[in-house]
């Protein structure tokens, strides 16, 4: 469920999101406690997901890691993370995808982005 995108020459968020074998894509960072709580949050719904820690390995280099993080701003019109996507749809961080599971709308997007 919680594991990393195991296309090791996808580097851009957009090859993240097709190589991704959840229904769920989740951008994060190591130590952030926001991050933490939407994988819980994912886990307690029994949402499989892929996760991409945005501060380990390979993608702490500064170059590689400041492409990734403005393309996430232009696809999110976010700054922060965790960033998670149904598909290549984003729902937002984690006040977002929350509000989403309570309204129905991370459901409805689940059924119809399903991953085969």
């Amino acid at each position: 469920m919680n594991t990393e995108i195991g296309n090791e020459d996808a580097l851009s968020i957009a090859a993240f999101l097709g190589a991704s074998s959840a229904p769920v894509t989740l951008f994060s960072l190591s130590w952030c406690s926001y991050c933490h709580a939407v994988k819980q949050l994912l886990k307690q719904l029994k949402i499989p997901f892929d996760e991409v820690e945005l501060d380990t390995g390979r993608y702490r280099e500064p170059a590689l890691n400041a492409s990734l993080r403005t393309e996430l701003r232009k696809m999110t019109g976010s700054n922060t993370l965790p960033q998670v996507f149904v598909g290549r749809i984003s729902v937002g961080g984690y006040t977002e995808t929350s509000a989403a599971a309570r309204s129905g709308k991370l459901q409805k997007l689940l059924a119809e982005n399903p991953k085969t």
